[in-house]
């Protein structure tokens, strides 16, 4: 979901109220504990703790959010929260850091959302958030665009004259493997139509220091129906065979909470519009 609210009035003393995400009343009670609590209005509960606002607000909460040890472990637990409720019941989830400076104003939200909150997790019962990447080879996938030139075959078979024409398709070849990488995605959305219910276009995942040789093409966040995950697999395997013959390498994997479907809960600050990776 995309809302945060930070607080604001309460200066460096007081305790707010940190909210993981929203849940059915009825089966998030069954999973609280670990210091949990849950604020309850009709059929929906945030699932919540508190939290000392000094630790997340002001020049304090700034440094923490920059500085991995704190912020670590917190985002872990946030995650872990979240995975956990949704086995007992369908969730609205919150991005890290969604804090209120006290249990009135959460409540307020409660009042003023309860609708759009519960229409939401009706439908997440029945759908659920896949993450597809795609990396690039680019070395790899300029060697494929190269030995599959029809041109190559003509080449004169040595000296000078073979020299600068092969540069040059190799250098055309260069210039092919982005432009190759980007047209594959319509080939895959054309894969998948008629299984995604929606989808969202994400920032391309980091280069990965283990594979250095791969750089991040595109990030899709795909809302499927539950039980999609075979499917999914079916239509993705014969393009992910030939693709990355090419050098360009698919990763599926899901489900996680449905952060980048979830609606904008209104009049909150610091909505954090960045979208969630799964690393």
């Amino acid at each position: 979901m995309n809302a945060r609210e930070i607080a604001r009035s309460t200066g460096e003393e007081g305790v707010g109220v940190y909210v993981f995400c929203f849940a059915r009343t009825d089966a998030a009670r069954a999973e609280l504990g670990h210091g949990l609590d849950a604020r309850v209005h009709e059929d929906i509960a945030a699932i919540c703790c508190e939290v000392p606002l000094h630790e997340w607000t002001g020049e304090v909460g700034e440094a923490h959010l920059k500085d991995l040890e704190w912020l670590g472990p917190r985002a872990l637990r946030h995650e872990a929260v979240i995975e956990r409720m949704m086995r007992a019941s369908p969730v609205l989830p919150l991005r890290f850091g969604c804090l209120f400076s006290s249990a009135e104003r959460l409540d307020e939200l409660l009042r003023r959302e309860r609708v759009r909150i519960s229409a939401f997790i009706a439908k997440a019962a029945h759908e659920e958030e896949w993450s597809l990447q795609g990396s690039l080879d680019v070395r790899a996938c300029e060697e494929a665009l190269f030995a599959a030139d029809p041109r190559v075959a003509k080449l004169p078979a040595q000296g000078g004259a073979r020299y600068l024409l092969e540069q040059k398709l190799r250098k055309d070849a260069v210039r092919a493997a982005r432009a190759w990488a980007q047209e594959t995605q319509a080939e895959l959305a054309r894969a998948l139509e008629g299984l995604v219910l929606d989808w969202r276009s994400l920032r391309p995942p980091s280069r990965n220091p283990e594979q250095p040789e791969r750089e991040g093409v595109f990030h899709w966040a795909l809302l499927l129906p539950r039980g999609a995950e075979a499917e999914l697999a079916r239509r993705l395997e014969p393009l992910a065979e030939s693709l990355s013959a090419r050098g360009l390498h698919l990763l599926a994997r899901g489900p996680w909470p449905a952060y980048n479907f979830a609606p904008h809960l209104g009049d909150v600050t610091g909505d954090g519009r960045e979208a969630r990776t799964h690393d």
